[in-house]
């Protein structure tokens, strides 16, 4: 396919996805929007079915505006937001919102710029911007919203009793186990208030409420206990805890801990200490505070109290002792199973797919151009090839087959890779696809199928992250999540399986390749538990790491090869047919019916085509006519009548020179194009055997086909001879 029918199926598919979305959310603020979105599919459809070049472009550039860069905006506003920009958040978002009309978007863009406001003029302005947003809300959901930011503007002021009145007026006393930012700040409030019982309530509920249960958040519920034990005065609890290698386990950045050491000795009567390490927070350099640039601020506002100490409580003794012991169990797990961080694997893939398909596409290649980006065939395997099997699962002929093995791995290596680590996903993606291709190549009876390996590797990764899900392997997954996991990735394994059925235009693994990949991808996951020693969990890090280096050197064998070479180093004759013999590859099949639709610009006729370049999305037959070529017309027409109400030939003899001297050689030949509705559809090569004919005629479409492997086709017409 060309770049713009791709951008145009692109589209299409994210314009459906972005309605889809929707419509299921239902939201009467976005109605305007979602109408924008159908309309624009609509076209995007118009355009394929009706083949308008002009509606396609105005599709796929809506749905840029509307659609793709408004997506791009949100992401980069939230990382700017995060590394504390919120000014160019809120522009970033402004603009946004000008692309979206009817999204929405106009309250998002106000609650944002409460934070710019926080950032240039301080908490007071951010407090007086959500109170008067908070006048004009009426959503439940919104005011919610509003009275939590309120709060966390009071707090960030260190306005503590304000805070605590306002949280304790809109909430339920538990509502700020939710929301984790949330409830450490309020513990820190209710600790200045000395109201320890209320903090103790709030750190049981967090304990035992959704947080609790979650393996990623024993750094936050750490740093909540050691707020609760800081403001109880257990100094020496504390300060063992932020000792080492103690303090990383938790979390804590190098000021958040020497400000809950100066508030546990603050709080337990040790005024000389807490004024130490008060010292210590303002001298330290703004690298090591990071983000916490409230720290300085929270230290000086501690110097106001550091001779109020606790009378003894015998209550919060008990309260403290038992948040110390959750502490020290917490310490002696150490720091939880390292998971992999972020999905870099399973990102490197994708990029790998996009960019061969990219540069194929960037360099013209199709049809059994695909060989030269690296796509498997058993016959070239079988002769030394084997650099084959680690290149095809990257090579796609059609942007459909890029997008379901896409995100069949994005998804499932979301899960997997998480869970698993780097290691094994690695080596399940390309380990599983080699060995599909490879069973492929030893058992299957077709020399020349050209197979990509994409869906293979795809397979692979599916069925180990679904045996991944089992309960008994991953007990920490609630019922409700895998149930929904489990059926996504079954419904994309199904897919991938109906991909591979056999066809003709489609550029993918045989049933025998997904079976292996899907074996290698059970052993790996059933075999290995979930947690692995750290050792061979490194092990298997570093195996990864030498399957990419041979995966490079793979991609450099193959890119050195010559298959077209190979092709026409490996021919053979065909039975003569009226009165022609043709020297043909293994790749080209015998056609024995004419007029069977087999491509989309043309049918096929009785002769022989090349099934390589119809797997990689072209049409390449060659047919005996009888008779003579016809000057100014086609030997086609002579074969197929009804294709004069649809198409013309235009002169045109721009083939390649190596092409025109193999043919100027074998005796007087002709080229043209075929057009449809002002676009060439294919080019065709006729060749005389004799004045009286028959006619060798060699069809490629689109003409792009012929150019992949131009000396070959023109071999193929030139060394054609009298049966």
């Amino acid at each position: 396919m060309a770049l713009y029918e791709n951008l145009l199926v692109f589209a299409a598919i994210l314009l459906g996805m972005s309605a889809l979305r929707l419509i299921r959310r239902r939201d009467p603020s976005q109605r305007l929007y979602t109408l924008l979105v159908v309309g624009e599919l609509v076209l995007a459809a118009a355009a394929i079915v009706r083949e308008d070049r002009f509606l396609g472009a105005v599709a796929v550039c809506l749905c840029g505006l509307t659609v793709g860069l408004p997506w791009l905006l949100e992401r980069a506003a939230r990382q700017i937001f995060a590394a504390g920009y919120p000014r160019w958040a809120v522009r970033l978002t402004g603009l946004r919102a000008l692309l979206m009309p009817g999204a929405g978007l106009a309250r998002q863009q106000q609650i944002l710029a409460g934070f710019s406001l926080l950032d240039r003029r301080g908490p007071a302005a951010a407090l007086a911007h959500f109170r008067a947003l908070l006048a004009e809300a009426e959503d439940t959901a919104e005011l919610a919203m509003l009275h939590e930011q309120i709060v966390a503007m009071l707090l960030y002021d260190l306005r503590w009793s304000e805070a605590a009145a306002h949280y304790e007026s809109q909430f339920q006393p538990n509502y700020a186990a939710l929301r984790p930012a949330l409830a450490l700040g309020m513990l820190r409030a209710y600790g200045e208030l000395g109201r320890m019982n209320d903090a103790d309530r709030l750190l049981r509920a967090l304990e035992d409420g959704p947080l609790g249960q979650e393996p990623g958040a024993g750094d936050l519920l750490g740093q909540a206990r050691l707020t609760f034990l800081a403001y109880a005065g257990a100094s020496a609890t504390v300060d063992a805890a932020l000792t080492g290698e103690h303090g990383k386990i938790l979390g804590a950045s190098p000021a958040s801990a020497a400000l809950l050491r100066a508030t546990a000795a603050a709080c337990s009567g040790d005024e000389t200490r807490a004024r130490a390490l008060i010292q210590q927070i303002e001298a330290m350099p703004r690298r090591l505070r990071g983000r916490d640039d409230r720290t300085p601020a929270a230290a000086r506002a501690l110097l106001g109290h550091l001779a109020r100490s606790a009378a003894p409580d015998p209550a919060l003794d008990e309260q403290a002792l038992r948040v110390a012991l959750r502490v020290r169990e917490q310490l002696s797990r150490g720091r939880p199973p390292r998971r992999a961080e972020g999905v870099l694997v399973t990102s490197l893939l994708i990029v790998a797919m996009a960019g061969s398909f990219l540069a194929a596409l960037w360099q013209g290649r199709a049809g059994v151009g695909l060989l030269y980006a690296g796509a498997f065939t058993p016959e070239l395997w079988r002769s030394g090839s084997w650099g084959r099997l680690l290149t095809a699962p990257f090579v796609h002929a059609d942007l459909l087959g890029l997008l379901l093995d896409a995100y069949s791995i994005w998804l499932s290596g979301h899960v997997f890779e998480r869970i698993q680590g780097r290691g094994r996903m690695g080596l399940i993606a390309l380990g599983g696809a080699a060995a599909g291709l490879w069973a492929t190549g030893r058992i299957d009876p077709e020399p020349a199928l050209m197979l990509g390996g994409g869906n293979a590797m795809a397979v692979a990764v599916l069925v180990a992250t679904l045996w991944t899900l089992v309960p008994a392997r991953t007990p920490g997954i609630g019922p409700a999540v895998r149930r929904s996991l489990v059926i996504t990735l079954l419904l994309l394994l199904g897919a991938q399986l109906l991909s591979c059925v056999p066809g003709d235009s489609v550029l993918r693994s045989t049933p025998l390749a997904l079976g292996a990949a899907a074996l290698v991808g059970s052993m790996v996951a059933i075999v290995l538990p979930p947690v692995l020693p750290r050792l061979f969990a490194r092990a298997l890090d570093l195996l990864l790491v030498a399957a990419v280096g041979v995966t490079g050197v793979a991609a450099y064998r193959v890119a050195q090869e010559d298959p077209i070479g190979f092709a026409l180093a490996h021919r053979e004759a065909r039975p003569a047919e009226r009165g022609a013999v043709l020297v043909l590859p293994q790749s080209f099949e015998r056609v024995g019916a004419a007029g069977e639709r087999r491509h989309v610009l043309l049918p096929v006729y009785q002769g022989w085509i090349d099934a390589q370049a119809l797997r990689g999305g072209a049409l390449v037959q060659v047919l005996v006519v009888e008779g003579p070529a016809s000057a100014g017309s086609s030997a086609l027409f002579r074969v197929d009548p009804g294709l004069l109400r649809e198409l013309v030939v235009r002169e045109d003899d721009t083939v390649s020179a190596e092409a025109r001297t193999l043919l100027d050689a074998a005796g007087p030949w002709s080229t043209y194009t075929l057009q449809r509705n002002g676009e060439a559809v294919a080019r065709v090569i006729e060749r005389p055997l004799t004045p009286a004919g028959p006619t060798v005629v060699l069809v490629a479409a689109p003409p792009l086909a012929f150019e992949q492997a131009p000396s070959l086709y023109a071999r193929l017409v030139a060394d054609a001879q009298r049966g």
